[in-house]
């Protein structure tokens, strides 16, 4: 290639690159148009922690959004936008009732705003204040049991704040949850007093006040399975395979160490009665699916089910006597198709389907499983890898 030329062809490879590394700015479609009257009619409606503004747009053509310019909290600044489909916006994110100034503008497609019009909202109480007020919490085995309402169903986190192992009194537990009300329990404490301190907060950093008081955990302790023997009443279902009832209690949790049922052509349900060796105040319960590859969340698995328990079951297997301590479905996490299972789905399996006793629960000594429905649609079989008891025996 001649001097000449190779000069124009880089001085040209300069050019397009100068070109390209040039930034991207985005700007209005176009900066014509005037500037939108502004918004009309406006009302207010309160909700908690938020308030509805409706509107009407004015007649100006091209107008793009409506935005609302506010603080929920001093000095932190939130803007909502609406499209022009729309007739009003809700302002949220407030953590008290009092009196908030919020800036609506009409913006067009070239971006250019209307003068503001200013108003004044005062929301309902947040859910940070009415969830925080309804706080009820009780000793509970092995820690605390923590009851709330939620009626707005906000999204809402409760914290629990106690001492550590080192004796500094922070954070502990995080629930979070929009339930419109219920109760959940945290375990794991020693039969011990020691300080809780409770308090509600949401997604804006709004928070409660704090609960403050002092506990005394009940006993707690896992059952002893070495006690556990099996128990053959009229109607039980038998078992198949080779794969008898003392395998729900021999602490092998994984592979093809199974209760296997024998099968039952008329279909669910189907029940096993089994004796503790104890009577026992119980606080919760555990169950653990068949864990092998291709069996999680599928075939015989339990997919709903009820425990029952009794102290003196009548001997022609009848449920009179029976009083049911839990009923539980349970859920894949991932919700794939039957035959896929993802990663939080193996966690899930292999910490087991986790059931909280009511402490208004007598005492028990024989437990009955009803096998409801598997995984099986219609199947007339069942498994259960392994199960686990808690609570007080003494």
């Amino acid at each position: 290639m001649q001097p000449h030329k190779l000069l124009l062809f880089f001085t040209a490879l300069l050019a397009t690159g100068l070109v390209a590394c040039q930034k991207e700015v985005h700007s209005p479609l176009s900066d014509d148009g005037p500037i939108p009257d502004t918004l009309k009619n406006i009302s207010v409606a309160a909700l908690p922690g938020a308030a509805r503004i409706t509107y009407t747009l004015p007649d100006n053509a091209g107008i793009l959004y409506v935005r609302a310019d506010y603080e929920n909290r001093p000095g932190i600044k939130r803007e909502i936008k609406a499209s022009f489909y729309n007739n009003s916006l809700v302002v949220d994110g407030f953590g008290d009732t009092l009196a908030h100034t919020i800036n609506l503008y009409v913006v067009s497609r070239s971006e250019h705003a209307s003068r503001p019009v200013t108003i004044s909202v005062k929301p309902l109480e947040p859910a940070v204040i009415t969830v925080f007020r309804s706080l009820a919490v009780r000793e509970d085995f092995g820690g605390v049991n923590i009851t709330f309402k939620n009626e707005s169903k906000a999204d809402i986190a409760i914290v629990t704040l106690t001492d550590d192992s080192l004796g500094i009194f922070g954070q502990t537990d995080i629930h979070y949850t929009s339930s419109p009300g219920s109760a959940y329990s945290l375990r794991g404490f020693t039969a011990t007093k020691r300080a809780f301190g409770f308090f509600v907060k949401d997604r804006w950093g709004n928070q409660s006040d704090t609960l403050r008081g002092e506990y005394t955990p009940l006993y707690e302790k896992l059952m002893d399975k070495s006690k556990f023997r099996e128990v053959d009443l009229p109607g039980d279902i038998g078992y198949g395979w080779g794969l008898p009832m003392p395998n729900l209690w021999n602490g092998i949790f994984s592979g093809y160490d199974m209760w296997h049922s024998a099968d039952k052509l008329d279909g669910m349900p189907m029940w096993i009665t089994f004796d503790m060796g104890v009577t026992a105040q119980l606080s919760r319960i555990g169950l653990w699916q068949r864990q092998q590859e291709g069996y999680l969340y599928a075939q015989n698995n339990l997919k709903q089910f009820e425990i029952w328990g009794a102290v003196n079951p009548p001997s022609d297997g009848s449920w009179n006597n029976w009083t049911k301590l839990a009923e539980h479905t349970v859920v894949k996490p991932s919700n794939l198709p039957i035959g896929q299972v993802s990663q939080e789905d193996l966690d899930a399996a292999a910490t087991g389907e986790q059931m909280d006793i009511p402490l208004t629960a007598p005492r028990v000594r024989y437990i009955r499983v009803k096998i409801l429905k598997t995984w099986t649609d219609g199947g007339y079989a069942a498994n259960i890898a392994e199960m686990s008891f808690w609570g007080n025996d003494q």
